[in-house]
């Protein structure tokens, strides 16, 4: 139904929006259904306070009874040149609307009944285009009231403005109201907003918002390093919400003040990586510690940043480095916690400027890969030694991986307050792989990357996937706008589709660089930080990507502070989209 002005503005019916209300006591004996009631308590109300008035709920358990009417100034806007008003017959009652609304229409052609008010023996009939009838008996539908209980007029910049029934709840009737703006009133893209105080409403006619091609990460020319007194220093930029329609786009972030772990799950190909890589450099760009855990395979992914890693904080070679790994965050949470002792606080945010540590990141990419247990032959004494080799490694690598759950669940539940974050990237997230209950409940974020994740995907990641908004499907269905959404379920904002922001990984090393970020050489964990942990098992260090790591033990140092610049035009880019 296409939306068209009105030839002339003495066709316009006008909203009425003047409603008075009181509340008397008539009884607990009051029958709402009992007419001779109702006239009793209406003249009684009128003698007071006017005529006009009608009954419009009644309370059995307090004996009380509220009334309405429309007042006098907003009743005479319906007379005019395009309207008429009819008396009503002698004991005509509100169950007569339907009635007199179809014998008025055949009485008087052109016209429809537009207020209805047996009580004051009356109804006003009104000429309204066909579009503003059509609007009309939608809405009426959707709000399950009857047609002259709203008003509905042409809204100045286009579309429709309307009254609401008394009877108008958000949550009962918005979904309908949805529904018939997108599908009989309008198209998809179109909206409503609602007064529920005012009991007004207009129906707007905008355009399905969507994302375009790419959205730069921006890598402004200054950044502070963390500095917990300020908010805004906790708002991880990820990428830009899909707005509400009518609405502008924006940006999306994680707080980590809200939660400080986050879980990336997703298809193959969705964009995890790409998010992760934003959010990476996003710390190091305010001074964070960065410590990586991945296979060995796939941490060629993160070969941009290895350097930026934190000396003994590598644990992509083998399986026995990556369970160090965790071991020796939880010695830098223990030694975080001797100085948040001694300040007499309560995490690491309330140490005073002079003692503050820095946020460390840990990233763990494969997360069900690694948690995976490796299957143990079966020998005996008479088995070759070929068979209790095999048995061995496996063996020694699901020790490795015990370790490796341990620490990662013990990150997650216990070191927040040492400044200690996580993000967990995984394509798949179960039980089954190793991802257990209670991991997943200390992640606080969640987001799943892919156009059209399967529900079961959606049910292993968020909390509440029926309250996490799925990619529309206008999106959906165009690759270029579609490539590197996803949905995200943050703690402490609303659900939100989005879109990541991009870069490549050349243009964040090279800034990262130019702001003068700390790169290290010795960053897997040294032979005698292995043996710590393993003591003097038989294991294999060696790695396909990396020679053996050195045994001598790297100085421990603080997580760096500075304030540093680089030139970059994605911040004009990003600060022109966010303004548009």
């Amino acid at each position: 139904m296409g939306f068209r002005q009105p030839e002339t503005s003495a066709e316009v019916s006008v909203i009425v929006i003047g409603i008075d209300r009181i509340t008397v006591n008539v009884g607990q004996k009051f029958d709402p259904e009992n007419q001779r009631h109702i006239d009793k308590v209406i003249k009684a109300v009128a003698a007071q306070h006017g005529e006009g008035f009608e009954i419009e709920n009644f309370e059995p358990a307090t004996g009380k009874a509220v009334l309405r009417r429309e007042n006098r100034s907003a009743i005479a806007s319906h007379t005019g040149n395009a309207s008429i008003e009819v008396p009503l017959p002698t004991g005509t009652t509100e169950r007569d609307g339907k009635k007199r609304s179809l014998a008025f229409a055949d009485a008087y052609p052109g016209y429809v009944m537009t207020t209805f008010e047996p009580h004051r023996r009356r109804a006003i009939l009104s000429k309204l285009e066909e579009d503003i009838v059509l609007t009309r008996d939608a809405l009426a539908t959707a709000l399950r009231c009857e047609p002259w209980d709203i008003q509905v007029s042409y809204r100045p910049k286009g579309g429709y403005d309307f009254t609401l029934p008394s009877t108008y709840r958000p949550s009962a009737h918005d979904k309908a109201l949805t529904e018939v703006t997108e599908t009989i009133i309008g198209k998809p893209g179109w909206y409503f907003e609602t007064d529920t105080r005012e009991r007004t409403g207009s129906i707007i006619p905008a355009e399905l918002p969507t994302f375009k091609a790419v959205y730069p990460t921006p890598l402004p020319k200054k950044v502070e390093p963390f500095n917990p007194d300020k908010d805004d220093h906790f708002h991880i930029p990820i990428g830009i919400a899909l707005p509400e329609p009518g609405k502008k786009h924006t940006e999306q972030i994680i707080d980590i003040s809200a939660h400080q772990h986050v879980q990336i799950g997703g298809i193959a190909q969705a964009g995890k990586s790409t998010v992760v890589n934003a959010y990476i450099t996003q710390f190091l760009a305010r001074g964070a510690q960065l410590a990586i855990i991945d296979t060995p395979d796939k941490a060629v992914d993160f070969a941009w940043c290895k350097d930026f890693v934190m000396p003994g904080g590598w644990g992509c070679e083998n399986i026995f480095e990556s369970a160090t790994v965790t071991k020796l965050i939880e010695k830098e949470k223990t030694r975080r916690s001797a100085i948040i002792a001694r300040n007499g606080v309560q995490n690491w945010t309330q140490l005073p400027p002079d003692q503050r540590v820095m946020p460390l990141l840990l990233v763990i990419d494969e997360v069900t890969v690694l948690f995976s247990m490796e299957p143990v032959p079966k020998t005996n004494k008479d088995s070759p030694q070929v068979l209790l080799d095999m048995k061995d490694e496996a063996e020694s690598n699901n020790l490795a991986k015990e370790i490796l759950q341990k620490g990662i669940n013990d990150i997650a539940a216990e070191m927040r307050f040492a400044g200690i974050f996580l993000a967990l990237s995984t394509q798949v997230a179960s039980t089954d792989t190793g991802l257990r209950t209670k991991l997943r409940s200390n992640l606080g974020h969640k987001v799943l990357l892919g156009a059209n994740p399967t529900e079961g995907n959606r049910r292993l990641i968020f909390n509440d996937p029926e309250g996490v908004p799925r990619v529309p499907s206008h999106i959906r269905e165009d690759p270029v706008a579609a490539r590197g959404t996803g949905s995200i379920e943050p703690q402490g904002s609303n659900p939100a589709v989005f879109k990541g922001y991009y870069r490549s990984t050349d243009e964040y090393r090279k800034w990262l660089i130019s702001m003068g970020i700390k790169q290290n050489a010795d960053i897997r964990p040294t032979v005698g930080q292995v043996t710590d942990v393993f003591g003097d098992a038989d294991i294999d260090l060696s790695s396909p990507m990396d020679p053996s790591p050195t045994d001598v033990t790297p100085s421990a140092e603080a997580a760096p502070t500075f304030v540093s610049s680089a030139g970059s035009r994605a911040q004009a880019q990003h600060d022109a989209l966010l303004g548009d």
